[in-house]
């Protein structure tokens, strides 16, 4: 049994990004850190929290039931929007405010592709930090990438209070895996990251997020003074610094006045007295809101967060693409949604612009026959799918003159169970930005998919198993 468990861990955790398959800690060491990853999420976050934990399993239970009733429903119909106007449009925004997702708020924003620009912008970042730096990440690895940033993090803490927050599954399971770039001669990786973080006169405070019923938090959240956040689907490790195609967006001014409290809430709820410190707590200090900068514009915040019923990023997803009347741009790591599939037909069969760019995938054979059974739907409808020429970790999506990005994979655990952030917008030359440096040159450098390329005899065994990842 808890060999299967550790299998699930792993398979879940490669699914929101861990290419590797060979340990690099040693067999021992690997058995001890993924056995005690298993006892911290079942025991341990059952020791801690047993009511947040009970009220997680029942409401993933409600998820997947739903989920496994409705991808069976042969001939379901996508309904029509919600909404009002076109996405992009001012009455399409204020309808998705209407629906109960939260109002946007001004901010500025920047895109960094790939580590190329992630990892000096993280460098700046901390440099120019003086109040506050708090990180959340879903992998902190070990290789010596990860390991720099730690150090570098380790020596900020001495000036600037740290705190960091890092998802238990994620960080684990890709330290007890080898990364495909072999590391520098002489250099030994270390077995817990947050062993090291917390190590010698470090006065870094760092907590694990557990996951009872192999709930993740997959968000990635860097904040720094309070005034500038950094959020996507980079994770601190090697991959992501030139192995992987990746997005990170930076953003100023108010809109981080409503990431900041998504931080303090998770840094809360991983307390080590669990439900406990959830009892009589202090009100979070109010702080003047932020003046709105020049070349500002409103960004929405979306989060998946089971505890709160926030399917956040689904329903707007979903509304702009129902809506949608010229094109639906999608990168992303998985497309397994049956919901989101079924909004995709529909729209491809109203003549939208349908577009798709899915990876390479060099790991995670399951996935991939799950995407393949999935686009060969949109193909036979005509819909441009595209396979980039190597592994892409984007999740970005325009519809019209709307746009998302951030850490949300369209597979059923980011959509609807995992702790998920990202953000939308709908400024012209920002929505412009990210076709250009992202959709046109991507679909440059992929190859288009025919129905045959999507075709294996097991995806159709495959597919109600990717139903439910």
């Amino acid at each position: 049994m808890s060999r299967l468990l550790i299998l699930t861990f792993a398979v879940l955790a490669s699914s929101c990004g861990t290419p590797r398959d060979t340990q690099v800690n040693g067999p021992l060491t690997s058995t001890v850190q993924l056995s005690g990853m298993v006892l911290r999420a079942g025991a341990l976050a059952n020791l801690r929290s047993p009511l947040t934990s009970t009220r997680l399993g029942l409401l993933m239970l409600v998820q997947r039931t739903e989920e496994l009733v409705r991808g069976n429903i042969p001939f379901l119909l996508d309904p029509p929007p919600r909404t009002r106007g076109f996405p992009g449009s001012r009455e399409f925004s204020a309808s998705l405010t209407q629906l109960g997702l939260p109002a946007p708020t001004l901010g500025t924003l920047e895109l960094l592709i790939d580590g190329d620009e992630f990892f000096p912008a993280f460098d700046e970042e901390l440099r120019r930090a003086r109040e506050s730096i708090d990180l959340q990440v879903y992998i902190w690895d070990n290789d010596d990438l990860s390991v720099r940033y730690a150090d570098l993090v380790k020596d900020h803490a001495h000036s600037v209070p740290v705190r960091v927050l890092l998802d238990d599954i994620g960080s684990t399971v890709s330290a007890s895996m080898k990364p495909h770039t072999p590391p520098p001669p002489g250099f030994r990786a270390v077995p817990d990251i947050v062993r090291y973080l917390r190590g010698g006169s470090s006065p870094i405070q760092v907590r694990r997020i557990l996951n009872p019923w192999i709930i993740l938090d997959h968000c990635k959240l860097l904040l720094f003074d309070g005034k500038t956040a950094i959020l996507g689907g980079i994770n601190i490790g090697l991959e992501y610094d030139g192995e992987w195609h990746d997005l990170m967006v930076r953003l100023r001014g108010p809109v981080v006045d409503q990431l900041q409290p998504e931080f303090d809430k998770k840094w809360r709820l991983a307390h080590p007295w669990g439900d406990l410190s959830l009892l009589g707590g202090k009100k979070p200090t109010e702080k003047r809101a932020q003046a709105a900068l020049p070349g500002s514009f409103p960004i929405r915040v979306l989060s998946t967060n089971l505890l709160e019923g926030r399917r956040e990023p689904l329903l707007a997803m979903l509304e702009a693409i129902r809506a949608s009347r010229t094109r639906v741009w999608i990168e992303n790591e998985y497309l397994t949604s049956d919901r989101l599939l079924d909004a995709l037909l529909a729209a491809q069969r109203r003549g939208v612009d349908v577009r798709v760019i899915i990876p390479d995938m060099p790991f995670e054979k399951t996935m991939n026959l799950g995407n393949h059974e999935a686009v060969g739907h949109l193909i036979k409808e005509g819909t441009k799918v595209y396979r980039y020429r190597g592994m892409t970790h984007m999740k970005a999506m325009i519809c019209d003159g709307w746009a998302t990005v951030g850490a949300t994979n369209l597979d059923t655990h980011s959509l609807q169970i995992s702790y998920e952030l990202n953000i939308s917008y709908s400024d012209p030359t920002a929505v412009e930005d990210l076709a250009q440096r992202v959709f046109r040159k991507d679909f440059a450098n992929s190859d288009r998919l025919t129905l045959k390329d999507t075709r294996h005899f097991l995806n159709a065994l495959v597919e109600p198993l990717t139903d439910q990842l």
